[in-house]
């Protein structure tokens, strides 16, 4: 806390300096075309200062008034939904802040020179001086207004850029974290005695599941830094998925998979599929005693279900949440439709089809 209350300040007193500076060189300028436009020359060192000094307090009176109003604006009317509106209505009370004091301001100075002489005389007197005066101050406002909002959306701009860098980054951390799971021990495990078992029982089965088992790596390890496949290729690593199982539990364990073709080109982040598949496997006694079965199908093309019946649960397993929640988090990328669940009879997961990826995703 201590080290952003300190950044907070160094930015805050960064920005006082910056306007005051700009102020007062805007003030100076002022002073220096009004003495011009009076006297005919620029203002020398006989000159009387106490008005330069004037004419610096009124400009950064303005400049405070100015800031005071874009923050009050930034708030009642805010940029990212009425952008042209903030922006007209900035210039309009910004250009009636800043005119309104200078035209007092250039009043009292005009009338020190002639203290004498009526308003209207000094209309006529220096009407050019003055209509330059509000020209010059309408467009410095307009400019002001125009860099502001230049500020305010490369700003914008910078926020959007580095929240999607962090979103890209916790993204990578999910993949990561779901690409672990597919390469544990456990897992390994049982792959390797499951080849043991079948070298000498059956040699060209168990070289076709080693070739299977290569084929799913290759798939885990060539998708596991993307941010989405398509469904047609998780179902596919499913099928080579699904080999393994058969093989391991030959038909105690069935696996139906039932999808119209037009939302195989959906997408889905990748090993979203065969996690649930995993999680089925892993959390329920799979015996000729007690099958499981899994069932993979679509509703109304919006949604696609993963159900799979419920046995006995197998003694030391830890809970299916973890495997679960990294889907839900890598599917906030790409949807706002929430990711549903279903546990009673059977337990069902049903997932949002993903039709379209925003660019930033």
């Amino acid at each position: 806390m201590g080290v952003n209350r300190t950044i907070l300040y160094s930015n805050t007193m960064r920005k006082f300096w910056l306007g005051l500076t700009i102020s007062t060189s805007i003030g100076l300028l002022y002073y220096t075309y009004l003495y011009y436009s009076v006297k005919g020359v620029a203002p020398g060192v006989d000159s009387n200062y106490s008005y330069a000094l004037l004419s610096i307090l009124v400009a950064n009176v303005i400049g405070v008034l100015i800031f005071l109003s874009d923050k009050k604006l930034d708030k009642w009317i805010p940029w990212r939904k009425y952008m042209a509106g903030r922006l007209l209505l900035g210039i309009v009370i910004n250009s009636f802040i800043a005119i309104t004091i200078i035209l007092l301001f250039g009043g009292i100075f005009l009338l020190s020179f002639d203290a004498n002489a009526r308003l209207g005389e000094l209309w006529v007197t220096h009407h050019e001086t003055i209509l330059k005066l509000w020209i010059i101050t309408l467009a410095g406002v307009i400019i002001y207004t125009i860099i502001y909002f230049a500020l305010f959306s490369y700003k914008q701009y910078a926020i959007v850029q580095i929240d999607h860098v962090k979103g890209r980054r916790k993204q990578l951390q999910l993949q990561f974290e779901a690409l672990k799971s597919q390469l544990s021990p456990h897992y390994l495990f049982n792959c390797l005695n499951t080849i043991s078992s079948l070298i000498f029982k059956d040699p060209d089965l168990a070289e076709d599941f080693i070739r299977r088992l290569a084929e799913t790596y290759q798939y885990i390890l060539s998708n596991n830094e993307k941010q989405f496949v398509t469904l047609e290729e998780e179902v596919e690593f499913v099928k080579s998925y699904n080999y393994l199982l058969q093989v391991r539990f030959e038909n105690n364990l069935k696996i139906d998979i039932n999808l119209p073709r037009n939302v195989m080109k959906s997408k889905m982040p990748p090993l979203t599929l065969q996690m649930l598949v995993e999680n089925a496997v892993k959390h329920n006694t799979i015996t000729r005693e007690q099958p499981l079965s899994i069932y993979i199908h679509a509703i109304d093309n919006t949604d696609i279900r993963v159900t799979n019946t419920k046995t006995t649960a197998p003694a030391n397993v830890s809970s299916f949440h973890v495997g679960l929640e990294n889907i839900k988090k890598r599917y906030e990328y790409f949807t706002k439709r929430q990711i549903k669940v279903e546990d009673s009879g059977k337990f069902t997961i049903q997932l949002p089809v993903i039709n379209e990826i925003a660019k930033s995703a």
